[in-house]
């Protein structure tokens, strides 16, 4: 199935893309559309120049923690989707899981900035003999995963340089065990 981004200016496209349905993954309006869908959308918004982190900030504020909280869980829905298609879910016990879970909040937003300009592409297709756009998910950057996570980690290492390895190698558990999160 072929999706479109939204076809409006980019000052209402932000408010179609700041809501529960984009980042309340246990809310009833994230069935409204399906996660590539909003992959898509999200791509559309951020190739326009649209600011995702702006987009979540303003949707954070003011929400209770409780919803807060699950603003990171979409957002790695979406990396995963992006970067691994269906090999990986959030829930997963793999290094390279964990390493996505390592990132701050600024990191993360950056990371999935970068992922649905790089991996959202437009595309034709025929349908019925006619000619027709769609937009597909296809993971297409020369660098892997990892490599991007490896450029990601010396940034922060160069930015941080008082951080503990102690503190760096439990942020999953800090950040993603329910305890605190990012928002």
């Amino acid at each position: 199935m072929y999706y479109k981004p939204f076809d409006v200016p980019l000052n209402e496209y932000e408010g179609l893309v700041c809501r529960r349905e984009y980042w309340d993954g246990l809310g009833t309006e994230w069935g409204w559309s399906s996660v590539e869908e909003k992959i898509i959308r999200l791509a559309g918004f951020v190739q326009q120049g649209g600011n995702l982190k702006k987009v979540i900030n303003h949707y954070a504020k003011g929400r209770d923690e409780e919803y807060r909280g699950r603003i990171q869980y979409c957002i790695m829905d979406y990396i995963l989707k992006l970067m691994t298609g269906d090999r990986f879910h959030i829930h997963s016990k793999v290094p390279f899981v964990d390493r996505i879970k390592r990132l701050t909040k600024e990191e993360l937003v950056k990371l999935l900035s970068d992922q649905l300009k790089e991996s959202v592409r437009k595309t034709y297709y025929m349908e019925q003999g006619t000619i027709k756009e769609g937009w597909e998910i296809k993971y297409d950057n020369p660098k892997t995963p990892d490599e991007l996570l490896d450029k990601i980690d010396r940034q922060h290492r160069r930015k941080y340089p008082d951080e503990t390895y102690y503190e760096w190698s439990h942020r999953p558990e800090k950040w993603w065990g329910y305890k605190q999160y990012l928002w």
